[in-house]
């Protein structure tokens, strides 16, 4: 992998997932019964023979699909890429293979290839084509992946592989499915509709590497600059890419990508209005866009071949909110701070800083600025040392308001945990992980029995989205060293969440902050709830520290107890501190 194809990818910054397919006629509705979990899984969900479900074919005709229409819209929100559901997990291809018949050419009234369109529209507005492929899974395939039952079930009620069709694993061979499918549908793939820029895999689950390894060949063979997703297995990636619905809480140091919806569901449902509003959809953009990952935001078109009137009215917010923005966000650098500021989401693109404002204060104050600032976007400033203090004009209540400050060169920021504004959010990514021994380390204590048993499993460490998870040794520690350039007194807030949106919040867990002999002890509270449908984030107030001018120091970040295995199962995201 070139590091051409990996800026490229990196200076993308914002995709459209379009997962669309024979899933969308029924649109999680049969026989009089809703399904809950996600559209585009309804054959797995009703344990519907292929038979059965190939009937779909027969009824599906998008006449309203208007590729060109599809391109435009994305565009004029800032779309770079899209990824399109070439073959999702039913084993029904949305393109013209000639590697079986079942496809949206040779089985619907329909009778057209969307990708070819699609191709050609990306072509015309200038977005870059990528493709999805279920490279595991097929429940149309007898051998198709077929991952073991210990591996439990999608959202608690779907089998993974196809075991109503084929319920006899032992005589599954994947070898003859992937041979005979993926390969030469990925090749055609790769071959007939011009430059790929990425293949998004899925659901790995027990693939062996020998296959993920022959893909990720083929691929490079084919077009050495098409980027590959973590979800192609064994390690073979070209990029990390998040959970469902999961975002950075940090800054990482390679390239990732975050899948996310705009309701519950990827394919169309009729039944899921859970939709998310644009100003969400902006805020998870611009904020996994200052911590250099791409967001690749999910579009389910309806049957009929067009988007949803929510799907409309997000992508034209989307649009409005962007238009005079593009600029600080495609090719960006990340937030060149050495903190993630409280005020405001932070990109670099040469001599500028845009601060996309979170608030808007009649004043804000920048310090370790070791660069001339040339202008604030019209607004006044005086820049004294390392200090600069802005006065910000009237944005009239414009949700994320843009300021870029220009500079006489490139800005050189110091590297220093320092406030800025007043504050500091500290990533745990950005801390330092310090081990204990946790072998009759003194001081250890646990509330009950089962808190003993899950403390022991592992050392604190970081999860792919930034955050610390495991923490279940007390002797454990993160440090961050950090400077007060004037006196005061901080409030002192520990953000913490769950993986998903079924697992339990348990504030039962002591944690400890000390600042150079000052040392804050509290069990975590709701106080502020950042909680979204997807998962559980609550802030807690932990206290006070006082610090003097210029004070210097370690700040450390403890668990002292653990009271249940829930609150050991809390993932933490960031310690953050605002001067009162």
């Amino acid at each position: 992998m070139t590091t051409t194809a990996i800026r490229s990818f990196c200076d993308r910054k914002f995709g459209m997932f379009i997962h669309w397919g024979l899933y969308a006629l029924p649109g999680g509705r049969h026989n009089g019964r809703i399904m809950e979990p996600i559209g585009e899984w309804f054959q797995s969900y009703f344990r519907m023979p292929n038979e059965e479900y190939a009937k779909f074919a027969a009824k599906f005709n998008p006449v309203k699909f208007n590729a060109d229409e599809w391109i435009r819209k994305a565009a004029e929100a800032g779309i770079r890429y899209i990824i399109f559901t070439t073959k999702h997990h039913d084993g029904f291809c949305m393109y013209d293979t000639k590697v079986s018949d079942y496809n949206i050419v040779k089985m619907t009234p329909f009778g057209r290839d969307p990708l070819r369109e699609l191709q050609h529209a990306c072509a015309r507005y200038g977005v870059k084509l990528g493709v999805y492929y279920s490279h595991h899974l097929d429940w149309h395939e007898k051998d198709g992946g077929d991952p073991d039952p210990s591996r439990g079930l999608n959202c608690n009620s779907m089998h993974w592989g196809n075991d109503w069709d084929f319920p006899n694993r032992a005589e599954k061979n994947f070898a003859n499915y992937f041979h005979g499918k993926v390969i030469p549908q990925v090749t055609e793939l790769l071959t007939n509709y011009g430059e790929i820029c990425e293949l998004w895999c899925d659901c790995p689950m027990d693939i062996k590497p020998e296959f993920s390894r022959e893909l990720r060949a083929l691929v490079k063979k084919l077009q050495p600059d098409c980027m590959i997703n973590s979800r192609i297995g064994n390690d073979c990636h070209d990029f990390v890419g998040l959970g469902d619905n999961q975002l950075l809480c940090n800054r990482l140091q390679y390239p990732v990508e975050s899948p996310g919806t705009l309701n519950n569901t990827w394919g169309f449902k009729y039944d899921d209005h859970n939709w998310k509003s644009t100003e969400q959809i902006i805020t998870q953009l611009i904020s996994l866009t200052e911590k250099n990952a791409n967001y690749l935001m999910n579009v389910g078109p309806t049957p009929e071949g067009d988007f949803t009137p929510e799907t409309d009215r997000i992508l034209a917010g989307i649009a409005d909110w962007i238009r005079d923005k593009k600029q600080a966000i495609h090719a960006s650098d990340p937030n060149p701070f050495p903190l993630e500021l409280d005020f405001a989401y932070c990109t670099r693109k040469g001599n500028t800083l845009n601060l996309f404002l979170k608030k808007t204060p009649e004043t804000l104050t920048l310090n370790g600025i070791r660069t001339r600032l040339l202008s604030a976007g019209g607004a006044t400033f005086s820049q004294k040392g390392e200090t600069i203090t802005i006065r910000l004009p009237d944005f009239h209540g414009a949700f994320l308001p843009l300021l870029t400050l220009e500079f006489d060169q490139e800005p050189q920021i110091r590297q220093d945990f320092i406030p800025q504004n007043g504050a500091m959010v500290l990533g745990m990514s950005a801390g330092t992980i310090r081990e204990g021994n946790t072998d009759g380390a003194e001081g250890e204590e646990v509330i009950d029995e089962a808190a003993v048993a899950h403390k022991l499993s592992s050392h604190v460490h970081l999860d792919r989205d930034g955050t610390v998870c495991d923490w279940n040794n007390t002797v454990d520690a993160i440090v961050w060293n950090v400077e007060f350039p004037e006196k005061g007194s901080y409030d002192v807030f520990l953000a913490t969440q769950t993986r998903w949106a079924q697992q339990p919040w348990d504030g039962k867990r002591e944690m400890e902050v000390e600042w150079n002999g000052q040392r804050i002890v509290s069990t975590l509270n709701r106080d502020q709830d950042f909680s979204t449908s997807h998962r559980r984030k609550y802030e807690s107030r932990l206290g006070v520290l006082n610090v003097e001018a210029g004070e210097r120091g370690m700040l450390i970040l403890r668990t002292l107890r653990i009271g249940s295995k829930e609150a050991g199962a809390l993932n933490l995201a960031s310690l953050r501190l605002v001067r009162k």
